[in-house]
């Protein structure tokens, strides 16, 4: 399998993880030292059957890519060998996140694991010829890599400890018009808030710490692994993690350019070998277990920004579905939320932009996780 090399890179908003915002790689984490790999905890996804040996030449397929843990099915897919064995040259294409769309809008990419944000659904109602096809994050149970944090002295005096406590304090976010502003104005309403009553600081997720540390900032919407790195530095206490604020919320999806959208039978095939990538995370990483932990990890170092193996054994990993059917409902949701906020001009019809046909059939091929 050819591969572009990859470079070092700032991480970025997705977000999906996971969705992150464009941001530099992250600091260097304290040395932990001696950690082995996490005890299973519960029971694996249903294992999905290998696909037969191809007797096809391999077709390029050109894969935008931001260096997160959210895009593990597609690293996974590749180091282990599904895209090979589904006739798949996997190509990734290192770049912003910011970048991602305009690279499919200029035909350089074909496939893409694009935030759902303001920005996604202003490019589609102009006409980018793309669609939602498969989950690539959203807000699991004990997976959700974004989450309210306070800052540790403000928290350990009692001054900044629920929603209510956060009118007029200074918030540390991403990106305007993203998934982490809808989160957090949900956990606001909570206590009789919204985002108007906050002084907003949109920032890259790394630019965080040193606000935390100098006292610049007095809480913020995070995401992982920053907060575990700055809870273990002192600087944060962890809140509510996005499950716990908003369920389900889809933070992200797999986008296909028409060469995967009118070769249905290609599509397919990337979908088996991604879904098969993300159940082996999902197995590692949610489900704990330590044999597949130890497959997993090598492959997320070397193919995204967080470097050190504590970091995944300590921090809430992201949220990606074995089954990975995108949460439409939550899609529409929160388009509705950008055009009440005035970020999104154009209502999009959704359910012509997420097709989930193609999942759905690759679902009904390798078994269901049974989730």
């Amino acid at each position: 399998m050819k591969r572009t090399t990859l470079q070092t890179l700032a991480l970025a908003a997705a977000c999906a993880l996971a969705a992150c915002s464009p941001g530099a790689a992250p600091p260097a984490a304290p040395s932990q030292g001696g950690a082995g790999a996490p005890p299973t905890t519960a029971a694996s996804p249903a294992a999905a059957q290998p696909a037969a040996q191809p007797s096809r030449e391999p077709t390029t397929v050109r894969i935008t890519d931001i260096q997160i843990t959210s895009a593990a099915g597609s690293y996974i897919a590749a180091e282990k060998g599904y895209f090979a064995e589904e006739g798949i040259d996997a190509q990734f294409l290192p770049m912003g996140a910011a970048d991602q769309v305009p690279a499919i809008v200029a035909n350089s990419a074909d496939v893409a694991g694009a935030a759902i944000n303001a920005f996604l659904f202003n490019a589609v109602a102009r006409g980018v010829p793309v669609k939602g096809v498969a989950d690539h994050g959203a807000n699991l149970k004990d997976a959700s890599a974004g989450g309210v944090v306070f800052r540790k002295d403000l928290y350990d005096s009692g001054a900044v400890r629920n929603p209510a406590d956060f009118k007029g304090r200074k918030i540390g976010l991403s990106n305007s018009g993203s998934a982490s502003d809808i989160a957090l104005d949900r956990y606001l309403h909570e206590g009789g808030l919204d985002l108007t009553e906050m002084d907003l600081n949109y920032m890259g997720f790394p630019d965080l710490i040193p606000a935390f540390a100098n006292k610049a900032i007095d809480a913020g919407y995070w995401q992982e692994p920053f907060t575990t790195i700055a809870v273990e530095r002192g600087l944060v206490v962890r809140g509510p993690i996005g499950y716990d604020v908003y369920p389900n919320q889809q933070i992200a999806v797999v986008l296909f350019r028409d060469k995967l959208l009118t070769d249905r039978d290609l599509g397919l095939r990337y979908l088996r070998a991604y879904t098969r990538g993300v159940r082996d995370y999902v197995k590692a990483m949610q489900d704990h277990d330590p044999t597949m932990f130890d497959q997993v990890v090598p492959i997320l170092i070397e193919h995204t920004t967080v470097k050190d193996r504590s970091l995944y054994e300590k921090a809430i990993p992201s949220g990606l579905k074995p089954d990975p059917i995108p949460n439409v409902q939550s899609i529409s949701d929160d388009q509705e939320w950008y055009i009440a906020h005035g970020q999104q001009q154009e209502r999009v019809n959704v359910q012509d932009f997420i097709d989930t046909s193609m999942i759905e059939e690759v679902i009904r091929q390798l078994g269901s996780a049974g989730r």
